[in-house]
Formats: C-alpha cells, structure tokens, sequence
C-alpha cells in the first residue's frame, strides 16, 4: 500500500485535475482526511467522496487567485480538518501555446495569477498552519519548463521557474520549524489537457511530439506517477527531503 498517513490531514488545492485528483485518492487510500479544493468543477471529485465518504474527503471550493477567497479555502480547511500536516498545490493553466510575442496581455497577467500569484498566496495562508502544527511538508507541482524553458511557454516557464526558486527559498527560512517545502516538475504528462493541446493546436503539437520523441523512456508519463512522487514528499518517509525540484519526466530533464 505504500505510506501511512493515518490520522494526517492534507489540503490538495486543484484537486480536480488529473494529477490532483489521483494524488487525493492515494492519500485517501493509505488514510489520511483529505480537503479536496476545486474552483468549479466537483464533478470529477464525486467519486471520492462518495468512496471514502464526506467526513475523509471533504470538498471546498474557491478561486485560489482571489486573495480573500484563498484565504477562505484555507481557513475552513484547517476548521473542517481541526489541522494540517500538509498541502499539495496542483493548479495551473490550460492556455494554447504561443511564441513569447504572440502572447496577449491578457494572457501574460492570467498565466502569472494562476501558476505564480495563486502559488504564493497559498503557501502564505497555509504556512502558520504548518508552524502552528510542529512542522509538515508543502509540495508544489511546477514543470520541468521551470528548469530547462520550453518553446511556446515562456510565460509559464518563467512562472515555473519561479516556483523553484520560491520553495526553495521557504524551505531555507522554515526548515528550523520543521516545515518541509519540495517542488515536483513533471514532464509531458498523459492528461486530457495535454491530449488537448496536441490534438487541438498547430504549435503545440509541433513542440509536444518533438518532446514526445526527446524523451529517453519514449512515452508520456503517467499522472499517477506524478501523484506517488508528490504524495512521497508529503509523507514521513521524506523527513530529510527539503528544498528540491523533483523531475518526474522519463529522463526528458536530467538535472
């Protein structure tokens, strides 16, 4: 079965996405009380609670770039939970890739909300929780993009990247209070929304299969390989695991 998390208490923000989703049920699995954010769509959580029930699986939803709101989300999980050992954030955006100067303003802002402010605003509502607590893990799900760019994604890159740098920075100052802080950076991952993107734009299937066929282990990751990395990092087997950017890329990213 893996890890233990009986009696642990874990927040996974976009849990309604691939990866999202299948880290809750892992965890939910090996017995932790998961709260389950979603920003619209509780469809694809249903199933969860209707498995493990209402009380372990507890859904909340929210806009986690709206300031207030993603203080809320973090405040009725900790009232609903009663604590948090750990938080895993999966958000990012599903934008069509487009070379650097081809990219709206409009775009630019909304990609930075989603995959850097949201981030940030989270982290800083969920960390005195962890303090509060003794000490737990903070895992973010970025993109190996953060390490290496990638065409067509210069803006999510740049937010990527600083994802990295920002959890690895948290990780130096909250390390004496036991807190945790890890990055997972996937590669091409085999979602609905990268089957979107490849099917449904000219550019990004052009980047996607060449990537594809950059990969040493010649196939799209698994989002369930993401989650058991992340769900790694949130557990007690990962006690002296702090400040690092996970590749889970089949070899794509060797750095």
């Amino acid at each position: 079965m893996g890890q233990d998390f009986a009696g642990m208490c874990v927040l996974v923000v976009g849990a309604s996405g691939g990866v999202g989703r299948e880290a809750a049920r892992m965890l939910l699995e090996r017995g932790a009380t998961v709260a389950l954010h979603y920003r619209s769509r509780p469809e694809p959580l249903q199933g969860l609670v209707q498995q493990f029930g209402a009380e372990r699986a507890i859904l909340l939803k929210g806009d986690m770039t709206q300031p207030d709101q993603c203080r809320d989300v973090v405040a009725r999980a900790v009232d609903k939970l009663g604590k948090l050992d750990g938080f895993l954030n999966t958000i990012g955006s599903a934008l069509r890739m487009q070379l650097f100067l081809d990219i709206s303003d409009a775009q630019l802002e909304e990609t930075i909300d989603i995959e850097l402010r949201s981030v940030i605003l989270a982290a800083r509502a969920v960390l005195p929780h962890l303090i509060k607590n003794g000490g737990g893990r903070l895992v973010l799900v970025g993109s190996d993009s953060g390490k290496v760019g990638t065409s067509g994604e210069t803006i999510s890159a740049a937010c990527r990247g600083g994802i990295i740098s920002f959890a690895k920075s948290i990780a130096r100052e909250y390390a004496r209070a036991k807190v945790l802080v890890n990055v997972v950076c996937p590669g091409p991952t085999d979602t609905s929304l990268w089957d979107d993107l490849v099917r449904n734009d000219e550019l990004g299937n052009k980047i996607g299969s060449a990537m594809v066929k950059a990969i040493p282990m010649r196939r799209l990751g698994k989002p369930e390989e993401v989650s058991a990395a992340a769900v790694f990092l949130l557990s007690k087997e990962a006690s002296y695991i702090t400040g690092q950017a996970i590749s889970v890329s089949g070899g794509l990213t060797m750095c």
